[in-house]
């Protein structure tokens, strides 16, 4: 059984292109014109949808040999990841108005691999590199270093880091738990957990994605200002807390004002997962000035 969607998507001109005709004589080198054709005419078309949010869409296998040029197909999985994006930015509450169930959590696990993963992987590399040739071996005193031992805050810091694949399908997983816990103890949750989890889920897709790449300079110390990523990790958080209020208030239909009581709870989960990562990074904190220089400091 398919969902009806009522939202009004971005239209053509919106995003900055207007998709040319899907016609037969459409030359093969036009293939992906003619995929996001498609895309936009199913998005411009109210009540055929399964899901407003196009990572959701099902794959399509690969075109058999001898196909019509004139046979749709749907559009290829960076145009569904953008303009998921663009809908969950643009109308946060209108793109969850239906929610299918089961929900499928392998496309929004793969939509956030995909928006988180990149970044860290160039992060990973970097790094790597740097230490297979020897560079970046100053040693660098850090807040956190009053507290622990600074080759442990160093272990820590690069076991964090390589567990972010592992920490993100549990930042899902929990983050959606206690968003439908909040929800049970303030009223009742109309739909299921599943549907809390992926309202979670998508809320946290950009916040995640802009966070990613205010971290590199971090770790790759070219800007170790605690102000510079303050301003991002607030902005941050505050586009998260304003995208899953807004989406519970669609995919449980509660009032905004419920939304934005429960997404207290989800927000402290995903400030925690940020300044855990960063207090090992980290290398000014306000009031704190790095010890004088000691011959019995052994790095």
């Amino acid at each position: 059984m398919r969902a009806t969607f009522t939202c009004e998507p971005p239209s053509p001109a919106q995003v900055g292109y207007a998709p040319a005709a899907v016609t037969s004589a459409t030359p093969p080198r036009d293939r992906a014109a003619r995929r996001r054709a498609v895309g936009e005419r199913l998005l411009a078309d109210e009540g055929v949808l399964w899901s407003a949010l196009p990572v959701e869409w099902p794959r399509q296998p690969r075109r058999a040999a001898g196909a019509r040029d004139d046979e749709d197909e749907l559009p290829g999985w960076r145009w569904r990841v953008i303009r998921t994006l663009w809908a969950l930015l643009r109308r946060p509450r209108e793109s969850f108005a239906d929610v299918q169930e089961p929900v499928a959590h392998s496309s929004i696990l793969a939509f956030l691999y995909t928006v988180r993963i990149p970044v860290w992987l160039v992060t990973v590399v970097v790094l790597g590199l740097r230490a297979a040739l020897g560079a970046g071996e100053e040693f660098v005193v850090r807040p956190i270093d009053d507290v622990l031992d600074p080759h442990l805050v160093e272990v820590l810091g690069v076991w964090i880091l390589l567990m972010v694949p592992i920490g993100l399908p549990l930042l899902y997983f929990f983050g959606g738990l206690l968003t439908h816990v909040a929800l049970a103890l303030t009223g009742g949750a109309p739909r299921s957990i599943a549907a809390s989890m992926r309202a979670t889920g998508y809320a946290m897709a950009a916040p995640l994605a802009v966070l990613s790449l205010a971290e590199l300079p971090l770790y790759l110390g070219v800007a170790g200002s605690f102000p510079y990523y303050l301003v991002v990790f607030g902005l941050m958080s505050g586009l998260f807390f304003r995208q899953l209020a807004r989406a519970l208030a669609g995919t449980h239909r509660i009032s905004l004002l419920r939304g934005i009581l429960v997404a207290i709870v989800p927000l402290a989960l995903f400030a925690a997962a940020a300044v855990i990562r960063l207090i090992f990074v980290l290398q000014e904190l306000p009031g704190w000035s790095p010890p004088p220089a000691s011959p019995y400091l052994l790095p």
